[in-house]
């Protein structure tokens, strides 16, 4: 009996063996670079009535690194990093100083002065592989940190009728959350073990904004407005890169 329990676990020591062999000999991780086109998504990116954050984000680009860690042949674990830098619409701001304008009767020509919208977030969740021969195809969902760096927007107002210009100040804040991420990617062998990724992913967040000041001044007329709210941010990115299996 002590004999058959001994070949009975070396029997299962090898076939584990066997198995673990052919399981790391499928296993490869995957270190990819990407950059390419930036959308804004979520509240940020529609224009709506009363609403000075609404439609201020535009279209930019991004950057992101993934490392992927194959568990099995078709599943993962996948980390990513991103930056996104998009550009700033100034006309919510314009409209709203309009309505400053309203108040002192006049009518304005503004000249705008804008920075960027920055969005970076580090990402980890599940990968699922489809092999097609060298070439795989890649989706992933998942879940970490993201932070926004809303914009300054600085507009000044010209009188059509002369006088004082009046200045219109928007300040730029930060905030952070915890976000969702979710895409796919194309992998195509190239030579070796680089491979040409094309990939798109949606990054987004429910966010608070907190105390972003609006400020216009005109001589004597000074009027602060402050807006906290939470909003959801995101963007969709679609881009091109390189990546090494190894």
């Amino acid at each position: 009996m002590k004999i058959t329990h001994i070949l009975r676990a070396l029997l299962i020591c090898c076939f584990a063996f066997i198995y673990t062999q052919g399981l790391a000999q499928n296993t490869r991780s995957f270190l990819s670079v990407t950059a390419g086109y930036s959308l804004p998504v979520g509240e940020l990116a529609r224009e709506k009535l009363d609403d000075p954050f609404a439609g201020l984000t535009g279209s930019g680009y991004f950057g992101q690194a993934n490392f992927d860690f194959r568990l099995s042949r078709g599943f993962g674990l996948r980390a990513s990093g991103s930056m996104n830098l998009n550009t700033t619409m100034s006309e919510p701001i314009v409209d709203k100083a309009n309505s400053y304008a309203q108040v002192l009767g006049e009518t304005f020509l503004w000249d705008a002065k804008v920075s960027k919208w920055k969005l970076n977030a580090l990402m980890i969740g599940p990968a699922f592989y489809i092999n097609m021969g060298r070439a795989q195809f890649e989706v992933h969902g998942q879940v970490g940190k993201v932070w926004a760096d809303s914009p300054s927007v600085n507009l000044v107002g010209l009188a059509e009728g002369g006088g004082e210009p009046i200045t219109v100040d928007l300040k730029p804040a930060s905030t952070s959350a915890i976000g969702l991420a979710g895409g796919a990617s194309l992998r195509l062998p190239i030579v070796g073990n680089l491979f040409f990724q094309l990939s798109g992913d949606v990054i987004g967040a429910e966010a608070e904004i907190k105390d972003v000041t609006i400020r216009a001044v005109r001589g004597n007329f000074n009027f602060e407005e402050s807006v906290s709210e939470k909003r959801f941010i995101g963007v969709v990115n679609v881009g091109a890169g390189l990546g090494i299996a190894f």
